[in-house]
């Protein structure tokens, strides 16, 4: 093997002897004969690493110069000196080149390697096809996704592999990549392979070119990675998402949906929206595991009897369902036979258990309305069919909804106002009828409202009925009312206030009302409190202990709504009352007719003197006429409440009746 070579012009010398020395050194570091220099050259060609055949011709040429140059006579030392520096510069640079080949085609060989080896133990399914969409290559990755060996594949059309309800989208799109030159594409988001089988396996493709050597597009590489889990999961979020886990039956989101689609075309559609009645009871008397076995029935039943006329049967919660309806069914005999099917018993460990349903019905609902809103509207019905009773039906009407809308809207803005002032306390005298004295005020709400102008204490009970902050607000009256008498003095008349049922019953009732009149500084004989009559109708019920306490702190009893039922004649002598009042109702009719001798006035006038010889005080409200007035007097009623006496009021423009 030749030494390295510096290839510099060696310094002038004067004998030829001396040139052909010194250029033999420079060459080889030896003085040599031509021809053994030619054939030194020929074995260190030979054994120049992976050069190839165009470095061998490169070099043949300057050897053949060389050897030339050494045996020419006259020897020219400059011109052998010349030629050897070149092919010295050659050789070196052929060298260079053989090492740097060499490398590149270890680093090629290393980089082959690799990309085999990732290509084989990818977790991702990788196939290479042809431009005439035969697999050639595959790994193993992809050979599990699809359920096939390796050599199974190869050969196989790609359009095999693919689902055929995907196949056209999929091959246009590979087709298309090999047509415009893209480097890459990614296909839709999901799409179906076949596995051996013909089950359809769910995966993401990602697809590369490759090119040949004139970078054309020889071939393509697919990536392929499983997303069957993803896509069930995926499908078991959207039914969860959508159904009712108990029952199967579609939610209210997907109801809402179903709607909102079909209100959207131009084909009007009915609702039913039910409730079951009572369902609780079987849910506290039999537990829950009956309760849920119920509803089971009831979802089957609703699918059953409606057949293949629903669009939708939905659970909206515990025990409310709906039914969104194509045009055509009668909905009443529906509604019906619905109740006829609920009632069958469903019998779950020996106890048959059923239920009926009260049902609001939207029929032929215009294109266009709103789902939430009608929706809304449904369930209006429903809650005022709950309070007549069970097992009803009603239909949507507009202008009842609106009112009742309208009560819904002021009932929702009843905490506000009272925290904002509008609702206040108010007072409204009870009068003596002997002598027009005022023997009592009683406390009463009114509210300011900025819309509506002045509401009256009735219209302020019917929309803090609809709230849960009836006892707060009762609280509230009797601790500001108490402070207002007893900051009118001991001169000032006593307070009456009238409990809701709801007040009545409370089992902290004795303790508010005595922290009330502690507070306010109001001795507890000064107050008046009205049990309502209904409260005490239910058995074991706390209204009669919550009375009986009160009563032996020295409160007066008076008990309202009384006349309605001849069972409360039993309480004028089980009772320790102070006085009852007639039934606003009763009052009212009486008064208006108390001249036509009808067995209604008859009764009252028979019933104040049984009052009066319990030496009980009556109280007779709503009094509008001083006739009026005049007759209850003579009737024997003692006290007397209404309009006639003014309207209510402040506690000092009262006190000056």
């Amino acid at each position: 093997m030749l030494r390295p070579l510096v290839a510099s012009r060696p310094r002038p010398l004067t004998g030829a002897g001396d040139h052909r020395e010194l250029t033999c050194q420079a060459i080889g570091g030896t003085a040599v004969d031509p021809a053994e220099l030619a054939g030194q050259w020929a074995g260190a060609l030979s054994r120049l690493p992976a050069t190839g055949d165009s470095v061998g011709r490169e070099l043949t040429g300057p050897v053949d110069r060389l050897v030339q140059a050494l045996g020419a006579d006259p020897f020219d030392a400059d011109a052998a000196t010349e030629v050897g520096v070149r092919l010295v510069e050659t050789v070196t640079a052929a060298l260079a080149g053989g090492a740097r080949l060499a490398a590149v085609e270890r680093t090629l060989a290393t980089s082959e390697a690799r990309s085999g080896a990732l290509f084989r133990s990818a977790a991702v399914g990788l196939l290479v096809s042809a431009r005439e969409g035969v697999v050639t290559e595959v790994n193993a990755a992809a050979s599990r996704i699809l359920g096939r060996r390796e050599d199974e594949l190869v050969g196989v059309p790609l359009a095999e592999l693919v689902h055929p309800r995907e196949r056209d989208a999929v091959l246009a799109c590979y087709t298309e990549l090999l047509d415009n030159g893209e480097e890459s594409r990614r296909l839709r988001e999901r799409t179906r392979l076949l596995r051996a089988d013909g089950d359809p396996v769910w995966v993401h493709l990602a697809v590369s070119v490759l090119r040949d050597t004139a970078g054309r597009p020889d071939s393509l590489v697919t990536l392929v990675q499983d997303v069957s889990h993803v896509h069930l999961l995926e499908q078991q979020l959207s039914y969860q998402g959508t159904h009712d886990p108990l029952t199967g039956l579609a939610n209210r989101h997907a109801f809402i949906g179903k709607l909102e689609e079909s209100l959207g075309g131009t084909t009007p559609a009915s609702v039913l929206h039910l409730n079951l009645d009572a369902f609780s009871v079987i849910n506290h008397g039999l537990g829950w595991k009956v309760g849920d076995e119920l509803l089971r029935a009831v979802a089957a039943k609703l699918t059953e009897v409606l057949g293949d006329d629903p669009a939708c049967v939905a659970r909206f919660g515990a025990d409310e369902f709906a039914v969104l309806l194509r045009p055509g069914p009668d909905v009443a005999a529906l509604a019906q036979r619905i109740n006829a099917a609920l009632a069958e018993p469903t019998y779950v460990d020996s106890h048959g258990v059923a239920a009926s349903a009260t049902i609001a019905v939207a029929r032929d609902i215009a294109p266009g309305t709103d789902p939430v809103e009608l929706l809304c509207a449904t369930a209006i019905v429903l809650r005022t069919l709950k309070s007549r009773g069970r097992g009803q039906w009603g239909l949507v009407d507009p202008a009842v909804d609106r009112t009742r809308r309208a009560q819904l809207r002021l009932a929702a803005s009843v905490p506000g106002a009272w925290e904002g002032g509008q609702i206040q306390v108010c007072h409204r005298p009870i009068v003596a009828l002997a002598d027009r004295r005022v023997a009592s005020v009683q406390a009463s709400l009114r509210w300011l409202h900025p819309e509506l102008g002045l509401l009256d204490h009735r219209a302020c009970l019917r929309a803090i009925a609809e709230t849960g902050f009836g006892l707060r607000i009762g609280r509230w009256l009797l601790g500001e009312a108490a402070r207002q008498v007893a900051a009118a003095g001991p001169d000032a008349p006593r307070l009456y206030l009238e409990l809701t049922k709801e007040e009545a019953v409370d089992p902290d009732l004795v303790a508010w009302v005595r922290t009330a009149l502690a507070d306010a500084g109001l001795a507890p004989g000064r107050l008046d409190l009205g049990f309502p009559v209904l409260a005490l109708h239910a058995p074991d019920n706390p209204a009669e202990d919550n009375l009986e306490v009160l009563a032996e702190l020295g409160i007066g009893i008076v008990l309202y709504g009384y006349g309605a039922a001849s069972r409360d004649l039993t309480y004028l002598d089980s009772l320790p009352l102070r006085a009852v009042r007639l039934v606003s109702s009763v009052a009212s009719w009486v008064s208006a007719n108390s001249e036509s001798g009808l067995p209604a006035v008859m009764a009252a006038r028979g019933l104040v003197p049984l009052v009066r010889a319990s030496g009980l005080s009556m109280i007779v409200g709503s009094l509008r006429t001083a006739q009026e007035v005049a007759w209850w007097a003579e009737v024997g009623v003692d006290l007397g409440e209404g309009a006639v006496f003014g309207e209510p009021g402040g506690l000092a423009e009262v006190i000056r009746l």
